[in-house]
């Protein structure tokens, strides 16, 4: 074995650190949850759950940083903390989302968020009356300087009120579907909140003409734990959602959320992250949602999924990565968890085919013999973190040495019976190696963990999931690597985010095995190099 050990030089603060991906300065940071594009200064805020001073868990502030392309960032001031003359967040400032509207000719951000002031919370634990409210906050600067609303919370008592596990995490935006069905003006805001009883899971929605003043529409989704999703579905809902969020893509209305599963869930943390589509119908006077198809999100460990617009109207998402390593190795490095790149959301139509009828993640219209389901792609704007012009040959990519590049390749004139293996952090004589397979005869995609660290410093489970071409369509793939992040896409529809931390200094080759299949019939693209998000940062020390 000629791999070596890691160098002394290489401190840990740095060395799983990703430096193309928005990331706190240090200390625990989770949920990104609350992002705004601002007309008037042409750029972007977005927030996320910090905890500074510390790794251990806790959302203590609300970290805030800027920029103008959603590649470059620059720290900001905590947009708020706990509160000290508050009573009502004195424990904890939990996520939600950052509305900006004009009142009168003044750009107003309304910055909405979950006030604790009990803790500990859990859907295994007893409810604790009144430890979560929902409230708000306000910048008339642009997000320079914010201030609570004087009469916070703006909702004290949750739907189910003691039955409630949970209640939380206020996404608030207009929903044209909604106003519709229920005769309102389409300037109406609905705000929904995440939250479940002992069996059951809810998305509740309140509707608001001031964004001040709220009253309960409905529970717009109620579901049983443990029950299937669609009939001809493997996916069950948990034991509680979070951070749900809804929009309108043309016909069809959307709902992401996460889903807290229960105790023997084989899942990372045991959850994930879902897509519902389907549609608004009225149940005796009350609005509910109807799931008609269904995906995940991210079938590897993207969590607190959150929704905004970019500066051209485009939905975008992030989500939250966290640390999969020893809890020794995150205490020493002084810093845990990054959010994911932002990756658009579009509707994708395909004729339909017998393989897409028995697909729960395809709507299906018989009737036009059209099938639709929600694409994910990334985001347009992070072509702009790549250095250089890229590479197009195969061997030069094996002779890379880095922990930071991008891929693209296309697979044409397929059979469907191929495998296709890209290796990366691999360490000489494959002493260790994190292998990304897309099987085609299996249809699956699947992030091998099993030898990424032969010390064993993150989890080995594969982050895996179902995949399946249309008839006749290239496999197109999109690969990105910084450092201890993997991020994976395949035809603008599915995508997987994995943490590796390999032991060896060296592990920092890659390769490829295409197996029997004529390299001649692959359009690839390689950038050995992406640009470092925070050049305004001066060198930061573990804590």
């Amino acid at each position: 074995m000629t791999a070596s050990c890691l160098a002394s030089t290489t401190t840990a603060f740095n060395r799983f650190r990703p430096t193309s991906h928005f990331i706190a300065p240090h200390s625990w940071s989770n949920d990104p949850c609350g992002a705004a594009y601002v007309p008037e200064t042409d750029e972007y805020l977005l927030c996320y759950q910090w905890n500074p001073g510390t790794v251990k868990e806790g959302n203590c502030a609300w970290g805030m940083a800027r920029s103008k392309d959603l590649i470059i960032w620059e720290d900001c001031s905590p947009a708020i903390k706990n509160g000290v003359t508050t009573s009502y967040d004195s424990l904890g400032v939990f996520s939600g989302s950052i509305v900006s509207r004009l009142v009168g000719e003044k750009r107003v951000l309304y910055l909405f968020y979950t006030s604790v002031s009990h803790l500990p919370i859990h859907w295994s634990k007893d409810y604790i009356e009144g430890c979560e409210s929902q409230s708000v906050a306000f910048s008339t600067d642009f997000g320079r300087s914010w201030h609570r609303y004087e009469h916070n919370p703006l909702l004290r008592i949750p739907p189910k009120q003691t039955a409630t596990r949970g209640w939380r995490d206020p996404h608030v935006s207009r929903w044209n579907s909604l106003s519709l069905l229920l005769g309102q003006d389409i300037s109406t805001e609905y705000m929904m909140t995440s939250s479940s009883v002992r069996g059951r899971s809810h998305l509740h929605v309140y509707q608001s003409n001031d964004l001040l003043n709220w009253k309960l529409v409905s529970t717009v989704l109620d579901v049983e734990a443990g029950s299937k999703i669609s009939p001809t579905s493997w996916l069950r809902f948990g034991e509680n959602f979070e951070c749900a969020g809804f929009f309108t893509i043309g016909e069809r209305d959307y709902i992401v959320v996460g889903v807290e599963e229960g105790i023997t869930s084989k899942r990372h943390r045991q959850r994930y992250t879902l897509w519902l589509c389907g549609t608004l119908t009225l149940e005796n006077g009350f609005p509910k949602f109807e799931i008609c198809s269904h995906g995940l999100l991210d079938h590897g460990i993207l969590y607190a999924p959150h929704l905004f617009r970019d500066s051209n109207d485009r939905l975008l998402q992030l989500g939250w990565a966290d640390e999969t390593a020893m809890r020794h190795m995150i205490r020493d490095q002084g810093w845990a968890g990054c959010l994911t790149e932002p990756r658009e959301l579009f509707e994708i139509s395909r004729t339909v085919s017998d393989t897409l009828r028995i697909d729960p993640s395809w709507s299906i219209d018989e009737q036009n013999g059209i099938a639709t389901t929600l694409g994910i792609r990334p985001a347009p704007q992070l072509s702009g973190l790549r250095e250089g012009k890229p590479s197009t040959s195969l061997s030069s990519f094996k002779k890379f040495r880095g922990t930071n590049c991008e891929l693209e390749a296309t697979f044409t004139q397929l059979l469907g019976k191929e495998k296709f293996v890209f290796n990366f952090r691999e360490a000489p004589e494959l002493a260790e190696v994190t292998r990304i397979i897309f099987d085609l005869n299996y249809g699956c995609i699947k992030v091998d963990r099993s030898q990424s660290s032969i010390h064993n410093l993150g989890s080995n489970l594969p982050n895996a999931g179902q995949f399946n071409l249309v008839p006749g369509e290239d496999l197109r793939v999109r690969i990105s690597m910084d450092n201890s992040i993997l991020e994976v896409y395949a035809n603008d529809r599915f995508t997987a985010t994995s943490r590796v931390y390999p032991s060896f200094e060296d592990s920092v080759r890659v390769s490829y095995d295409f197996g029997n299949y004529d390299e001649k019939n692959v359009e690839f693209k390689f950038w050995g190099g992406l640009k470092n998000a925070w050049p305004g940062r001066s060198q930061i020390k573990a804590l």
